[in-house]
């Protein structure tokens, strides 16, 4: 199973103080290969750069280390990281390929764009697929 990473997801999990890797074993034991976007590194990086956001973009990429996701590019042209994730999401068909691939974000809109299984946060305390 894969699992593309989205940036308001990452932070939130370390602001929680979630593992995502421990977490996400716990609800399944199919192998995980998590994937993360090179626009969400970058989203990242920048948040290193304001006061309010050092530690937690810091801590992000920490744990990212730790997971050791591969990074991909999202090829679509347009600014905005929740359209890019979108389109490469719909541009795979991944609901009917085995192996899926399920998105873990919070953001509302991305998850009425796309088809896949979504992993999320639950109660401010533990992830769930919905």
């Amino acid at each position: 199973m894969q699992i593309l990473l989205d940036t308001n997801f990452i932070l939130t999990c370390v602001k929680q103080k979630i593992d995502i890797d421990e977490s996400l074993n716990n609800l399944t034991s199919e192998p995980i290969e998590y994937l993360i976007p090179q626009d969400v590194l970058n989203e990242i990086e920048k948040l290193k750069q304001k006061n309010s956001t050092k530690t937690t973009a810091t801590l992000s990429q920490q744990i990212l280390q730790t997971l050791n996701p591969k990074i991909i590019d999202l090829p679509t042209k347009n600014p905005n990281v929740d359209v890019k994730i979108a389109n490469y999401l719909l541009s795979k068909e991944v609901d009917k390929k085995p192996g899926f691939l399920i998105l873990a974000t919070l953001d509302k809109n991305l998850k009425q764009r796309v088809k896949n299984k979504i992993l999320t946060i639950r109660n401010k305390t533990h992830l769930e697929f919905i």
